[in-house]
């Protein structure tokens, strides 16, 4: 019976190692996964054909329309799509827009994603840091911006998803990785600035 104590113990300790390590490994695979997808999204944004680009932008919407639209970070290496809405079914596939988001032009485009399930793509977004950039690919146009901000607020802060006089980025995601025991999440925020837009054609 004695014996049986230190392998128990020990199946329990690798046990807890692969609990902990699983985000970080199904997070490279994931990105892996995607790339066709994002591959066959961007060329798609490349392709359709759009009023977009001939209007001025007192004539673009207020706010964002229902599309789909590719997120690229390269501090962390990460490209994935962007789909819209952000209940639980709509950010499975990856990231989603909030509803409430101004069109890039305009305001605040607000983005969520996991960052522990679902290939958890906003895994390292704490690691960002000011000015690195950040490149929204939307309606065949390209939006760059520049981290402004890393924080963190309460999980019913809505208040980072309101609509900004200047057009900006909201990544938002929950914090810390894991969960407390007892606890509840708190919400991850990376605010950023628009820097430049271009036709990705």
């Amino acid at each position: 019976m004695r014996k049986r104590k230190p392998r128990i113990a020990v199946i329990l300790l690798i046990c807890g190692l692969l609990l902990a390590l699983f985000p970080y490994v199904y997070h490279r695979y994931y990105l892996y996964t995607t790339q066709q997808e994002v591959a066959e999204t961007e060329q798609h944004l490349i392709q359709q054909e759009t009023q977009s680009d001939s209007v001025e932008d007192s004539d673009l919407p207020e706010n964002l329309v229902e599309a789909t639209g590719v997120l690229e970070i390269p501090a962390l290496g990460l490209k994935v799509n962007v789909g819209y809405g952000v209940e639980e079914q709509d950010l499975q596939p990856g990231p989603g827009f909030y509803p409430q988001s101004q069109y890039p032009n305009r305001g605040n485009v607000s983005i969520a994603g996991h960052r522990n399930a679902h290939g958890s793509p906003f895994l390292n977004l704490h690691k960002l840091e000011a000015e690195d950039e950040i490149i929204l690919t939307y309606r065949h146009k390209q939006y760059t911006y520049a981290v402004q901000e890393v924080f963190e607020t309460h999980s019913r802060d809505w208040s980072v998803i309101d609509p900004t006089p200047q057009p900006a980025l909201t990544l938002t995601t929950c914090t810390p990785i894991i969960r407390p025991p007892g606890g509840d999440y708190d919400r991850l925020i990376v605010r950023a600035k628009l820097i430049d837009i271009r036709t990705t054609d």
